[in-house]
């Protein structure tokens, strides 16, 4: 049984670990401080330790020396470049955020104990950590973009080309536009830049607009006074003043409405936000980064996006290839996935098989990363103890139910003789639109407000234009 010893603060996000880790079969032990820890056990005995960066802090404070502890791996609730480099200088194997959620933790902890077997110290080669290897790579490669760490995996030339150009743009504060198809991991991207940049200790905000009510966004975003419309009974700060020294990342940007464009070009001019109802503004420093999948040029000509916005905006660009142009990054993405699917449904790690690959392999993967995980996830819950079986994958199923999936719930008598439901969607958006509001439309139609847009997007359905 291998033997575990944590040390953090009663009230590190840490001290959670420590029952799920003795779930999994681990011997576990905890101490509150390093000097604890030190007095009452004999550390070189533990096959792995886990520190919360505040225990080492405690140390500095009092003018007393990291004791030598072999095999750690070291935990920081304000992560930071300095701080990862200074780590690993000292020896750990990795440096990790906190909170860490429990997959990735366990899945760090088992790499750990099987370089704790090896006999010579941990090498560059076999040691993943969330910031850069030694001290002189920090410059150039603060994290590893297109390891399983980074959030963001690829090989293939175009996602190398990709994180070239991140390392270039994280270190300034430009506007950055992100671009790629639904599922390319837009947000991925625009996280990693967040962590690269001078603004990693602040917090990154990340809003699908989409994803909100058209009557709501505007006070989500900027925020309200108290009394500014019916139901608004107490004030709020809203989510750019949230992100203030920090990043904004707003996703599927061409789904802004056009009068909250208007208030985020004044938030790109000024500096400034002005909540709804207020007669004031507030200054807030934010790094916006915007991603979409739409030609947002195409929008500014069918006066659906602001052309003023719009070179606000595209001040730098990132591209993201869509899944089926990354070639074998396709099967590197599927193992990862697969063992982080049987690690999340408590599944042993299947073997990743000839057939699986195959049938993945041949898929298009419209619904690109996003649809792949998906379908990892169906296949390691269906299938047997002894083998991932590639049938269960279920794509052949998924593709048949797309096309009917969103709009369950038209009767017969609601589609035109001789039509498809496609067409159908289309004819009854393009015809109701302008008398009722993406809600209302998306619950005639009996689907979500999300469905409908990326059903919009599906079918180049342009949405009203808004005086």
């Amino acid at each position: 049984m291998h033997s575990i010893m944590i040390i953090c603060p009663d009230n590190s996000p840490l001290k959670e670990s420590e029952k799920w880790l003795s779930r999994y079969g681990f011997q576990v032990n905890t101490s509150n401080t390093l000097e604890q820890a030190n007095r009452y056990y004999e550390l070189s005995e533990f096959h792995l330790l886990l520190i919360d960066q505040e225990a080492i802090n405690h140390l500095a404070e009092s003018n007393i020396e990291l004791p030598s502890v072999p095999h750690r791996i070291v935990l920081d609730a304000k992560a930071s470049l300095s701080t990862g480099v200074s780590s690993m200088a000292q020896g750990a194997l990795y440096y990790l955020p906190l909170p860490t959620d429990s997959e990735t933790l366990l899945k760090h902890v088992v790499n750990a104990l099987e370089q704790n077997k090896q006999p010579a110290q941990p090498s560059k080669q076999t040691t993943h950590v969330l910031f850069a290897n030694t001290a002189e790579e920090a410059k150039e490669e603060s994290i590893a973009l297109g390891s399983a760490g980074s959030g963001i995996i690829g090989r293939c030339p175009p996602m190398q080309e990709l994180f070239s150009d991140m390392y270039k743009i994280a270190g300034t504060h430009v506007t950055v536009l992100i671009r790629g198809e639904s599922g390319t991991g837009k947000e991925l991207v625009a996280k990693a830049l967040h962590n690269l940049s001078q603004r990693h200790n602040h917090p990154i905000i990340s809003v699908n607009c989409a994803a909100i009510p058209e009557n709501l966004i505007e006070s989500e975003l900027f925020g309200h006074e108290k009394g500014a419309f019916t139901g608004a009974n107490s004030s709020h700060d809203g989510l750019i003043f949230a992100a203030d020294k920090g990043t904004l990342f707003l996703d599927e940007i061409g789904e802004l409405p056009l009068e909250a464009q208007a208030r985020l070009l004044r938030v790109l001019q000024e500096g400034e936000i002005r909540k709804v109802g207020a007669t004031q503004s507030t200054k807030v420093n934010i790094r916006l980064i915007t991603a979409t999948h739409r030609n947002l040029i195409e929008m500014v000509k069918q006066g659906l996006f602001r052309e003023d916005l719009y070179y606000r905006l595209y001040v730098m660009e990132l591209l993201l290839p869509p899944l089926r142009d990354r070639d074998d990054d396709i099967s590197m993405l599927a193992q990862i996935l697969l063992e982080k699917a049987c690690l999340k449904h408590n599944k042993p790690i299947y073997k990743y098989n000839q057939a699986f690959d195959k049938a993945i392999r041949a898929h298009n993967w419209p619904g690109n990363v996003r649809e792949l995980e998906n379908a990892i996830e169906r296949a390691v819950i269906l299938s047997p103890p002894e083998r991932v079986e590639a049938a269960n994958l279920k794509l052949a199923d998924q593709q048949k139910q797309s096309s009917t999936t969103n709009i369950s719930r038209l009767t017969e008598h609601d589609l035109m003789a001789g039509t498809t439901l496609d067409d159908y969607f289309k004819h009854f958006v393009l015809t109701h639109q302008h008398k009722m509001t993406e809600t209302q439309l998306a619950h005639s139609l009996g689907i979500s407000r999300k469905s409908l847009w990326e059903r919009r997007q599906k079918l180049a359905i342009p949405k009203k234009v808004t005086n």
